[in-house]
């Protein structure tokens, strides 16, 4: 980093309030600071990498409560979904919210990979076939997957 990138840098981090711990700075300084040291350099590439390390601190903490709290919403979607389906019920009206729960089920095709598409090959290329009866067959044999989840409808 050159001086004058690096004073750049410094006066950022000060105004941020990442640079010796000093709050933002509420007015912009017009006059130019001198150059740094190189001890002075190394003392602000330390607090800006102290800064960096709690962040990502912070970071980390905050991502594992969010997965935390995802895989509790899972369970509790997959309860949710459970008792929605047993009982045979579409759509739930929340009369806290004004919304509406709603139970979609989807059937999406299943992945197309070289071990699925050799394996349907083989099966109906026993005595060679053209290849438009391969790709007809393919698209028709092909695993679906049933998805189920919950959407919330705003009303």
């Amino acid at each position: 980093m050159d001086s004058s990138t690096s004073i750049a840098f410094a006066k950022e981090m000060s105004v941020r309030g990442l640079a010796n711990g000093s709050a933002p700075a509420n007015t912009i300084e017009t006059q130019q600071d001198p150059p740094q040291t190189p001890e002075q350099e190394m003392q602000t590439l330390k607090e800006i990498i102290m800064a960096w390390r709690t962040t990502e601190t912070e970071l980390s903490a905050l991502n594992s409560q969010i997965r935390e709290k995802k895989k509790k919403q899972k369970t509790m979607e997959e309860i949710i979904l459970r008792i929605m389906k047993k009982n045979n019920i579409g759509a739930l009206d929340l009369k806290g919210s004004g919304g509406r729960l709603l139970y979609r089920r989807q059937t999406m095709k299943g992945t197309l990979n070289v071990k699925t598409l050799t394996e349907l090959l083989t099966t109906h290329l026993k005595s060679e076939s053209a290849a438009t009866d391969a790709l007809k067959f393919i698209n028709e044999h092909r695993g679906a997957k049933v998805r189920e989840s919950l959407m919330y409808e705003k009303e």
